[in-house]
């Protein structure tokens, strides 16, 4: 298992949080399931404008995958 440092921007507001993961593969697939849950959990609370973007390091620092979501009315 490797540990990876997500950093977790939504709507303005940053969260940092570690994981461990048996792989990039797996990392990148946790990461999809969170933009999911925020996008949904945001969409439902508030019904406007839904911005998230999540990027993933490794244990070392170095980028291993960014990717978002945002939409709204």
């Amino acid at each position: 298992m490797s540990t990876f440092h997500f950093d977790i921007v939504s709507d303005g507001a940053t969260t940092l949080e570690g994981i461990e993961a048996a792989s990039t593969n797996a990392v990148v697939r946790q990461a999809l399931l969170l933009i999911s849950e925020i996008v949904r959990d945001r969409a439902l609370s508030n019904g406007g404008e839904v911005s998230v973007k999540v990027t993933v390091r490794d244990a070392a620092g170095l980028t291993v995958w960014s990717g978002g979501a945002s939409g709204g009315h």
